[in-house]
């Protein structure tokens, strides 16, 4: 997440208020957050909240509380530290068997040893063993019954969640494909040649070609360029086949129950059996990510339920089959994230000598005037924009690397996918398409 972890991390850190005092990240809930926010699952329209966030790493913590008192009936150091967080700062996240579970596993410690005083001595009972009830996790079945119940009274219809959920069992690909995803080991310019590629900037000036009269109406529509949406298209399935071939209702419920992120998950599956209900489709024939993000623009189900548009006028938004819906979706998308029409996305610049590397942040803002006053030019054969725009300086590749001046696009590009390389790529690949 660059730049932007650290304050996001920090605005975490006093969201829930138990007791009426604000709870702070401990170091555990930290590290979970700035990896769930760097985490690239799909198009989501906002941000994951403080409390899903949170919600998510105490499940964890409860898996390990039990992991660890079934094979060895006692708690590592770490894990006590965080039961004892939880019990103290997350209890009304948990689930009941959650809290159960927790309270027992920390009473262990208390029982067994003496106390002596002047006179007086006294031997506390040795704590009672945990439930075995509470050791045991639920089974995947009971998990879909508590799944069932939650959309039922969403009104999901009985014959969709019968098709969707009967029968249903985990796939344990879609967990060794949360478990694996890399982290960022490539170099900025190894990003921009894949993802910028001269071939792809070839097929997007086609597409941009073959569907002119299209796009003309969709970038009236929404007020973002063509080629900007183009660009997304081509960053996120090759404009068109590379959408998942897996079936999302079955790795949502796999991610649900046993993933890393379940509270999130949990309401993307449900999101996902609205889809079937609304669209009239089958389980088998909703087809995605590992992570259930559906069709060319890869968006998750819950931001298909608001964003998706049917611009063909079929009564159905196919972002899967139809050009007309996948581009408008995509600009529905951006002009949601608060898209300028006035503004690009930024350029490339040079920076003066001595230039100071901590102003190079999304964090920092002036204007366009301020920055050229600070010596920053374009490269050459570029311009500037606007002088009173805001616009912040980045190095998507650190110190002495290239710089881009980036303006507030950059920022509704990055609501799409929260990576500088992701949406500097997409501002360069959108100027490649447009160019003649």
């Amino acid at each position: 997440m660059g730049n932007l972890r650290g304050p996001a991390v920090l605005a975490l850190a006093v969201c829930l208020t138990p007791m009426g005092a604000a709870a702070q990240l401990s170091p555990s809930e930290a590290g979970f957050v700035s990896s769930a926010l760097d985490a690239r699952y799909g198009v989501m329209l906002e941000p994951p909240s403080s409390e899903s966030l949170l919600r998510d790493h105490a499940h964890g913590v409860v898996d390990e509380v039990r992991r660890q008192l079934s094979q060895n009936g006692a708690l590592s150091a770490d894990v006590l530290s965080e039961a004892q967080h939880l019990q103290r700062e997350r209890y009304s996240l948990l689930e009941p068997k959650d809290r159960e579970l927790l309270d027992a596993a920390l009473s262990l410690r208390l029982g067994g040893f003496s106390v002596a005083g002047p006179g007086v001595s006294a031997t506390l009972p040795a704590a009672a063993p945990v439930p075995p009830a509470a050791l045991a996790p639920p089974d995947f079945a009971t998990f879909l019954q508590g799944v069932r119940a939650d959309a039922a009274k969403d009104a999901v219809p009985q014959a969709v969640l019968d098709d969707a959920l009967t029968g249903l069992t985990e796939d344990p690909k879609v967990l060794a494909d949360e478990n694996s995803q890399p982290e960022h080991t490539i170099t900025f310019e190894q990003y921009l040649s894949e993802v910028v590629s001269d071939k792809r900037v070839a097929q997007g000036k086609s597409e941009v070609s073959q569907y002119s009269a299209t796009l003309a109406k969709v970038s009236a529509a929404y007020n973002v360029p063509a080629a900007s949406i183009v660009a997304i298209w081509g960053m996120e399935s090759n404009y068109g086949p590379n959408q998942g071939e897996m079936q999302v209702v079955r790795s949502l419920a796999t991610l649900a129950y046993a993933g890393k992120r379940p509270s999130y998950f949990r309401g993307e599956l449900i999101a996902a059996l609205h889809i079937l209900a609304k669209e009239h489709m089958s389980a088998k024939d909703l087809k995605g990510s590992w992570a259930g993000a559906l069709g060319q623009p890869q968006f998750m189900p819950s931001t298909y339920l608001k964003l998706a548009v049917d611009f063909d006028g079929d009564g159905r938004a196919d972002i899967w089959n139809s050009v007309a819906d996948v581009t408008a979706s995509i600009a529905n998308y951006f002009a949601n994230a608060g898209w300028d029409k006035s503004e690009g996305w930024g350029t490339e610049v040079t920076l003066p000598a001595g230039f100071d590397q901590s102003s190079a942040s999304l964090s920092v803002v002036k204007s366009v005037a301020d920055w050229q006053a600070a010596g920053v030019k374009p490269l050459a054969g570029g311009a500037l924009p606007a002088g009173a725009l805001s616009a912040s300086i980045i190095r998507p590749s650190g110190p002495g690397g290239r710089a881009f001046l980036v303006l507030s696009n950059f920022r509704v590009v990055m609501r799409y996918n929260n990576s500088t390389y992701y949406a500097t790529a997409g501002g360069l690949l959108a100027d490649r398409i447009k160019a003649q």
